[in-house]
């Protein structure tokens, strides 16, 4: 029996006593009998409940699970307390804040200050990282959120609020949404008084200058009249950067398909210079008449100038609009529209208005130089049938919701641009190369 009791009794580890307390009159050795502890067994520190590592004993202790943001806003302080994990994890400029510490200077302190942001808004970011959910009141909301989310570095939110955005493009949100991606994508905006190739009545040029002539109009045809300055954007996006550029090209698709009603919009004259150039600009504007965007431009011009405290006369609105004068494809106005454009204000100038008048009526100019003809051919020049298709970035821009005409005329004029592109970049080096060996 005593055997019996012998193999039943605990052997404890060095130092502990039978509680699992240190204690160190408590020895114990080959299974004998403990002494009876003298003292009471010490407590645990209170700073082990912390994310806290007790460095002396060399004991890893696990990071609390959660922290807490304090949003400051003046005398305001609100307290957002949050899954430490989830932060690290999707935020990339929050995971610096935390890993360079809280703001009080303690370790054991897992407080982080955040100024200048709306607290309501920065706690649905804060939800968003933990849920992969967010609420919003309306798109100017999503906005609001992209641009913390832009700020903060968090590229699963930056994409949720990219694919709700396209998913309620319409003509009455699509300014909207365009003004502010404007700022925020790679956009390359060109001089406003770049544009090389203007009618003039000068005198025919030498055979050099001529050469010299057809590259610089080449070069401006190419560059300024057609481009919109659009990066180009993936048509698989995959990062934050892909779905910002897509959401960009998918807001001018939307107001080229429906510049009719877009163009006419008030809010278009607030709009700066560049803004507008980019629109301007667009090849596949969907228009029944020019003079849709003629009057655009010229409600802009009288606003513009207003804004610069200019007289709205003729020759200061051609001023503030620089190249966008040419925009419009005049000669596929009727004779009427064009003397009631012109009427309005004469975007062009007395000497290229003539030699407009005659294209429409069907009259041959004579004695043009190389920009006029460049110019005259690209006013007379048909915009596409069809916008071009969006990239698929929610239900709205499935590729299903649009006419297959309007599919098929992209893959057309796709397989046109791929073989035309060898051949126009094999003149334009004979070009370049005649003028300089010229």
């Amino acid at each position: 029996m005593n055997c019996r009791k012998e193999r039943m009794k605990m052997v404890l580890p060095f130092g502990l006593s039978s509680d699992g307390q240190h204690n160190p009159n408590n020895e114990s050795l080959n299974g004998g009998s403990s002494h009876p502890a003298t003292k009471p067994p010490i407590a645990r520190p209170s700073f082990y409940m912390r994310a806290h590592t007790n460095v002396s004993a060399g004991i890893p202790i696990i990071p609390s699970p959660y922290i807490d943001f304090i949003v400051v806003n003046g005398d305001d302080r609100y307290m957002i307390r949050c899954e430490r994990k989830a932060v690290l994890e999707n935020s990339v400029e929050l995971a610096k804040l935390i890993h360079a510490g809280p703001n009080s200077g303690r370790k054991g302190d897992n407080h982080f200050q955040v100024s200048n942001v709306d607290k309501h808004d920065f706690e649905l970011i804060i939800r968003f990282l933990e849920t992969k959910f967010v609420k919003y009141r309306d798109h100017l909301h999503i906005l609001k959120i992209l641009e913390l989310a832009d700020r903060f570095n968090c590229p699963d939110l930056i994409i949720h609020c990219t694919r709700e955005l396209d998913l309620q493009l319409t003509s009455a949100t699509v300014v909207d949404v365009f003004r502010c991606l404007w700022f925020y994508q790679a956009v390359q905006v060109s001089n406003q008084y770049q544009l090389g190739a203007v009618i003039t009545t000068q005198e025919s040029a030498s055979k050099k200058n001529k050469r010299k002539a057809q590259v610089i109009a080449t070069t401006n045809s190419n560059f300024n009249l057609n481009s919109t300055n659009v990066p180009a954007p993936n048509p698989n996006p995959f990062t934050a950067e892909d779905y910002g550029v897509a959401l960009l090209n998918n807001a001018l698709q939307l107001i080229d398909m429906h510049a009719e009603l877009v163009l006419a919009k008030e809010e278009l004259t607030e709009l700066r210079f560049e803004e507008l150039e980019m629109i301007a600009k667009r090849e596949a504007l969907q228009l029944s008449s020019e003079r849709t965007l003629f009057n655009c431009l010229a409600d802009w011009s009288t606003a513009e100038c207003r804004r610069k405290n200019l007289e709205a006369n003729t020759e200061n609105r051609r001023k503030v609009l620089g190249p966008l004068c040419y925009m419009p494809r005049y000669a596929l106005m009727s004779a009427h529209e064009f003397r009631t454009a012109c009427d309005r204000v004469e975007l062009l100038n007395p000497t290229e208005i003539p030699l407009v008048t005659d294209m429409i009526e069907g009259k041959k100019s004579k004695n043009l130089t190389l920009e006029q003809s460049e110019l005259l051919e690209k006013f007379r020049t048909p915009r596409p049938e069809f916008a071009k298709m969006p990239i698929h970035l929610s239900d709205r821009s499935n590729p299903k919701n649009y006419p297959k005409k309007m599919r098929s005329a992209e893959k057309s004029a796709a397989n046109n641009d791929e073989a035309g592109c060898l051949e126009n970049f094999g003149w334009n080096c004979l070009a370049v190369f005649a003028c300089i060996f010229d």
